[in-house]
């Protein structure tokens, strides 16, 4: 491909979306319906190896974890496609997430920062007796609070937490499902709080679920998804245990460092890589080693091709398809770039 080409954004309805935040980006009225995710891409039925997302998180996500190639390969019938997916996110406001298994240090710490003795007194000799996380994710999961555990969780909580921290959203995930003990696996995860900029990537396998917030997201092509929990939809717990790397890892690993462009950051992990260019009105270059998706946020830009081939206008939910090459643009708000690592 040497010339640039329109590529034209897809708005998805989810119950957990915003009404305003994808509208405001598209310059149109508050929605009726939820918008959860705006895609740039040509999945299913195209040949870019990622897609790239803008989500609006106002509801907590489920649970969930996704197939890596192997896995993949080797139960094709239970997948939607033929793909792994790797998925990273950088923050556009404060965004709350899940992500991974903690260390056993950290796990009752966040059980014991929730002031619940009876939950104390239910997982941590558990956890200290050496139950396996894949044997208390099996316990949590779609059970029924037959103990009654979590209205004395949620009653503590509304008198400790704060909107921000981790008692705060563990309170939001406890009034959402206060029949079940869901929310205690996510006791089991590390969590995330980014402030704008800031990036998480979350590779094959990962447990993982977004809280809240709004942020750009590049994943590999795929809608390999398996829920294991926080959801009213159907979960599949034997394979969400399969397919889950529960192994303790610290935050820090899941955390993506920007590194400084002459003019924006890239963000760069393993078969992803995002990129964010600060827009004006004076023409600036930028230089693409393989065919990258583009879109904008908070404005318009100018797109053309070096040599003048081709040009195209970008805004809201109209983005493109730029070939390897260098590249002028122009404009306001910010220029975002996906594409392959």
């Amino acid at each position: 491909m040497s010339k640039i080409q329109q590529l034209n954004g897809v708005v998805k309805t989810y119950a957990w979306g915003s009404h305003s935040v994808l509208a405001g980006n598209r310059g149109v009225k508050r929605s009726d319906l939820p918008e959860a995710e705006l895609w740039f891409g040509d999945f299913p039925n195209g040949r870019l190896p990622v897609l790239a997302k803008i989500l609006a998180v106002a509801q907590t996500l489920s649970l969930q974890v996704h197939p890596d190639r192997v896995q993949v390969a080797a139960t094709p019938n239970l997948f939607s496609d033929a793909n792994h997916k790797p998925e990273m996110l950088v923050a556009l406001s404060e965004f709350y997430a899940l992500a991974g298994i903690a260390s056993e240090i950290q796990i009752i710490e966040a059980i014991d920062s929730m002031g619940t003795k009876s939950i104390s007194n239910f997982l941590i000799p558990k956890i200290k007796n050496g139950d396996s996380i894949s044997n208390l994710l099996s316990i949590l999961l779609g059970s029924p609070d037959d103990l009654k555990l979590i209205p004395e969780l949620i009653n503590n909580l509304q008198k400790i937490a704060n909107p921000s921290d981790r008692q705060g959203w563990t309170l939001v995930v406890a009034n959402t499902y206060p029949d079940r003990l869901d929310v205690l696996a996510t006791l089991l995860c590390n969590f995330v709080k980014l402030t704008p900029g800031q990036a998480v990537y979350l590779p094959p396998r990962t447990i993982h679920a977004y809280l809240n917030g709004v942020g750009v997201e590049v994943m590999a092509a795929s809608d390999n998804v398996v829920r294991g929990g926080l959801t009213i939809k159907p979960i599949d717990l034997k394979l969400f245990l399969d397919i889950a790397d529960t192994s303790a890892k610290n935050l820090e690993s899941y955390l993506v460092v920007p590194e400084n462009l002459v003019n924006g950051k890239t963000w760069n992990a393993p078969d992803l890589k995002l990129a964010e260019l600060p827009l004006s009105q004076d023409p600036q270059t930028h230089l693409l080693t393989t065919e990258t998706i583009a879109f904008v946020w908070g404005g318009e830009v100018l797109l053309s091709a070096a040599k003048g081939e081709s040009s195209i206008t970008i805004s809201g939910d109209l983005g493109a398809i730029l070939p390897a090459g260098r590249f002028e643009y122009s404009g306001t708000g910010s220029l975002w770039l996906a594409s392959q690592g």
